[in-house]
This record gives C-alpha cells, sequence and structure tokens, in this order.
C-alpha cells in the first residue's frame, strides 16, 4: 500500500513541475516596444498633427541616439 502513495506523490511532484514550466513559457516578461516601432509612432503622430515639425524632428533625433534603431524610410 505504501508503494501506491509513493507513486502518487511522485507523479503529482512532476505535474506540478510540469506546471511550472508551461505557466513561466507561457508568461514571458513584457519587453519595451522596439525603437522603430517608436519611429513609426512618432511618424503617426506628426501626420496627424498632434506634433509639429520642430518637435517631430528633435524627438526623431533622439531616438537616433538610442543603440539598435534601423532607419527604415
Amino acid at each position: 500500500m505504501f508503494w501506491i502513495f509513493t507513486i502518487l506523490v511522485a507523479l503529482m511532484v512532476v505535474l506540478i513541475i510540469l506546471c511550472l514550466v508551461l505557466f513561466f513559457i507561457r508568461h514571458k516578461p513584457h519587453k519595451l516596444p522596439a525603437p522603430h516601432h517608436e519611429a513609426q509612432l512618432l511618424k503617426e503622430r506628426f501626420s496627424s498633427g498632434e506634433l509639429s515639425e520642430d518637435e517631430f524632428r528633435t524627438r526623431m533625433k533622439e531616438l537616433e541616439q538610442k543603440p539598435g534603431l534601423r532607419k527604415n524610410g
């Protein structure tokens, strides 16, 4: 009878570990948006009139100085 209890406990431990692994695989931490995404948002805000041309150019220059920004037109 003791061996049934041991097997059940072992199966529960395996199930808990599997659930934890699946949880951490599916719930990756959120990352900050990529710099090219930020540039696209600035372009959209400029085209809709939310930003002046000077403000748009200033912010684009700031973005270009961030590492990892690729110009995409």
